[in-house]
């Protein structure tokens, strides 16, 4: 994994966070499946299969 790609997902990351930590359920719903996709992808056993 580059600099790059690190920066992108921290970027995402704490974006995700802010939604959690500051929305109503629904935006925090939201925010954890968009982070679970992100760690799914992400996860080398996980991502060959999806």
């Amino acid at each position: 994994m580059t600099s790059a790609e690190m920066t992108k997902i921290a970027i995402a990351g704490g974006i995700l966070f802010a939604a959690y930590k500051y929305g109503n359920g629904l935006i925090k719903a939201g925010a954890v499946a968009v982070a679970a996709g992100v760690i799914a992808k992400r996860v080398p056993y996980v991502k060959d299969v999806m």
